[in-house]
């Protein structure tokens, strides 16, 4: 599903959970890397009026729908894919690289909460490695 935000074009290239997890394992075992995004209302908004964030967008190989609106407008245009909220994906791609022996990283937050969150999904996905924990300091300028 394509959608244009007045400033470019963004697609909705999965259209479902079996989609993602099938494309994710075959990157995975082809020690492929792969960036996705998982579009929203909000999204679609600020990629009209944020140059950067359209730039970033537009360098996403994977792009899911993460949020009722694009459901909804992919619908009306004959064109559904399904809901695929970013929170509900965490699992089920950590799942994925424990599977295919791909370690993870976590990047954001303090160290703190970075250790507990890969110590909590160590606990729920056997055999899930964590390569590192990224914990930059406020104001961090990924450029």
């Amino acid at each position: 599903m394509e959608f244009d935000h007045g400033a470019g074009r963004v697609w909705v290239n999965i259209t479902d959970h079996a989609d993602l997890m099938g494309e994710v394992g075959a990157r995975l075992r082809a020690q492929r890397g792969f960036a996705l995004a998982t579009l929203n209302l909000d999204h679609l908004v600020k990629l009209r009026y944020d140059s950067e964030f359209a730039k970033a967008y537009g360098a996403q190989d994977l792009v899911t729908a993460d949020g009722n609106p694009v459901v909804w407008l992919s619908r009306l245009a004959g064109r559904e894919v399904a809901l695929l909220p970013g929170a509900d994906l965490v699992e089920p791609l950590a799942a994925q690289a424990a599977r295919c022996g791909v370690a993870v990283a976590f990047v954001g937050g303090t160290e703190d909460s970075l250790a507990r969150a890969a110590r909590a999904l160590q606990d729920r996905v056997p055999g899930l490695r964590v390569a590192a924990r990224i914990a930059p300091p406020m104001g961090f300028d990924p450029s």
